[in-house]
């Protein structure tokens, strides 16, 4: 049986960084939140007036439960009490995305195979940004 690809050592301290942010992570939700103002439906009310005057602030949790699309309201001091944990749960797939990458490329010069991207959707940030810079300089030539 073959062994396991080795990372090489700037990868395998690039996987040592991701595991202990990984590490330092706290608590989770999923979703997104959205900050709102909305109008309501009664005539004659202040959000209808000139400028009208919208109701709310109003927080809107969003997130997908066996592929629906579920929906919860938030109070303001749940929207602070939770925001960590939200941008935690961003942050882990932002970690997860650099994860991926690194063992993708880890596998291909292994293997010796053609390097190619993380699907759509699963691109870090800096790769995202970097693979749209080249997009546009290739278009413009």
């Amino acid at each position: 049986m073959d062994e396991a690809p080795k990372p090489r050592r700037g990868e395998a301290r690039e996987h040592e960084r991701i595991i202990a942010a990984l590490a330092q992570t706290g608590l989770a939700l999923p979703g997104n939140v959205v900050t709102r103002s909305m109008p309501c439906g009664k005539t004659g009310c202040r959000c209808k007036a000139d400028p009208p005057r919208l109701h709310g602030p109003y927080h809107q949790w969003t997130r997908k439960i066996d592929g629906k699309t579920v929906t919860r309201w938030l109070s303001a001091e749940q929207a602070v009490r939770y925001e960590a944990w939200f941008l935690n749960a961003r942050r882990l797939r932002e970690l997860l995305t650099e994860l991926e990458g690194l063992s993708l490329r880890v596998a291909e010069r292994n293997e010796g195979w053609e390097p190619q991207q993380l699907p759509t959707g699963h691109r870090s940030r800096d790769s995202a940004t970097s693979t749209g810079k080249a997009a546009r300089r290739s278009t413009k030539s």
